[in-house]
Order: structure tokens, then C-alpha cells, then sequence
């Protein structure tokens, strides 16, 4: 964790999530005892796993996303070990699960005009607001 503060530049809850998703790793994975027992075949069971666990609702799965998440962290720390000449799994061979692209939603043109009308232009933070 203090590799992630120090050398990358993480923010604190950023560490605090990689350290609970590292956590929940090892809890799954209690047969892991040396860094080279993470192999594809963990990865492939703690995949499922993830994908098997209760969301924030009963009926609900955890979101791909957050599977995600904790699969990133737990790239991390292989290029963390790797990267101080310990042998691990490739962290490149950790695919993350595809998610779909994400949709926007504009203004449309008339929402922005009522916002840009919105301001008092008789005050003058309102004449402020008006010009950005």
C-alpha cells in the first residue's frame, strides 16, 4: 500500500479500496500461501466467485465494473512483485470482463437556453454566471 501512496501516486481512498479488494482475495484464496501459487486456474475460480456474490441488493449481482476493480488491484500487486524480481503469473494475462460503453445523456438545445437564462443578470454574480 505504501508502493501505490509513494511511487504511484494514489490517492488514499484509492489504497484503501485496492487494500479491502486485496483482502477479499486472500479470504477467497486461503490455499494461497507463496505468490507463484496465484496461477490462471485462482483467477479463473475468483472470477466466478466475484461473479456469484451479492450486490448491494439481494437479487442483485456485483456490477462488472467492480469485479473489474478488484481484478485491477490485484494486477497491481503482481506488477508490484514482478516489478521487485519475485516470479508471478503475468499480470497482463488477468483480462478484464468487457462492459458495455457507456451512454450519455445531453441537454438538449432548449434545456441549455433556460440554463443560460437562468442567472439574474441584474446582480452581478449573475452577470458573472451568464459570461461562462
Amino acid at each position: 500500500m505504501e508502493y501505490l501512496e509513494i511511487e504511484r501516486g494514489r490517492s488514499l481512498k484509492t489504497i484503501a479500496a485496492y487494500d479491502r479488494y486485496l483482502i477479499r482475495f486472500f479470504k477467497f484464496a486461503e490455499d494461497i500461501k507463496q505468490p507463484k501459487d496465484i496461477t490462471s486456474d485462482s483467477i479463473r475460480l475468483y472470477r466466478l466467485w466475484l461473479n456469484r456474490q451479492v450486490g448491494a441488493t439481494p437479487n442483485e449481482t456485483i456490477k462488472k465494473n467492480t469485479q473489474n476493480y478488484h481484478l485491477i488491484a490485484l494486477r497491481t500487486f503482481l506488477k508490484y512483485l514482478a516489478g521487485r524480481g519475485v516470479a508471478v503469473l503475468s499480470p497482463s494475462s488477468i483480462e478484464l470482463a468487457k462492459l458495455p460503453a457507456r451512454e450519455l445523456t445531453l441537454i438538449t438545445p432548449e434545456e441549455l437556453e433556460r440554463l443560460l437564462k437562468a442567472p439574474d443578470q441584474t446582480t452581478a454574480i449573475g452577470q458573472r454566471d451568464r459570461h461562462f
